[in-house]
């Protein structure tokens, strides 16, 4: 009976959806970049925001992105960016779907979700990590996108299970790398693990300054590392409040492609 008001869960099985379209054939030499876990977009000022926000970056990646929702037309009606949603699961009563969302101005060339092995309780839901390639411009190599968010409310041992599903997807990609979102490192144990995996494939931190917002014991959840690119700026505007967590903004430029002009 309880499985009735309990939230339909999709597996990975199920097709990822498409939204917008991109306007380019490639990313670079300069990517923007916008990261944030956007509380399901329910805050009154959130579309205004993430307008004011989204309207010059060439890659965002949103965690407790939402379909089904009032945002809808901002993606489906996107004639710059295509978005990829992977959803984790449906609402019942309201049909609004959750997940992650990866908008690129470029169109993907490869594309793969992975799904927690474990659920968080109560609701017994699973957390995403979305990969994506895109072409970069002037090189054969694609870059790697994994928009990540990390299960919560688990024993790190179910954790570092998720993080193994990272190791595989950072495995075998030879080219440049961004990996950001909600990575949950609330305890000193997550943050070490997911340091291990990311720093052992030779991905960096793109180290920001920030206050205590979104953060637990001092150690933050919002994070980006990255390989093969250049960081050239990244900030945490604490001072966006449509989320409560800060949006990150940073740029990039790809290691070995001069820009044009």
């Amino acid at each position: 009976m309880l499985r009735q008001f309990l939230p339909y869960c999709y597996t990975a099985e199920d097709d990822l959806r498409e939204l917008g379209q991109a306007s380019q054939v490639s990313l670079g030499p300069h990517i923007r970049v916008l990261v944030w876990n956007i509380f399901k977009a329910k805050k009154a000022n959130w579309i205004t925001d993430f307008k004011n926000l989204a309207f010059d970056k060439e890659l965002i990646l949103l965690q407790e992105a939402v379909t089904n929702a009032p945002s809808d037309h901002l993606f489906e009606q996107d004639n710059a960016l295509q978005w990829v949603m992977a959803r984790s699961f449906k609402y019942p009563k309201t049909e609004i779907e959750t997940g992650v969302k990866t908008g690129c101005l470029a169109a993907t060339s490869a594309r793969q979700l992975y799904i927690s092995e474990h659920t968080e309780p109560l609701l017994q839901t699973r957390k995403l990590l979305l990969s994506t390639q895109y072409p970069i411009a002037g090189s054969t190599q694609t870059l790697l996108v994994i928009n990540m968010h990390a299960i919560n409310f688990v024993a790190t041992k179910k954790y570092v299970a998720q993080l193994e599903q990272l190791g595989s997807a950072l495995a075998d990609h030879a080219g440049p790398i961004l990996l950001a979102g909600d990575f949950n490192t609330w305890s000193a144990a997550r943050l070490e693990s997911f340091q291990s995996v990311a720093l052992g494939s030779g991905l960096v931190e793109a180290v920001m300054a920030r206050q205590g917002r979104a953060a637990t014991l001092n150690l933050h959840l919002d994070h980006v590392f990255y390989r093969g690119l250049s960081l050239q700026s990244i900030d945490s505007l604490e001072h966006v409040r449509s989320s409560d967590h800060a949006p990150i903004v940073a740029s990039f430029n790809v290691d070995g492609i001069e820009p044009s002009g």
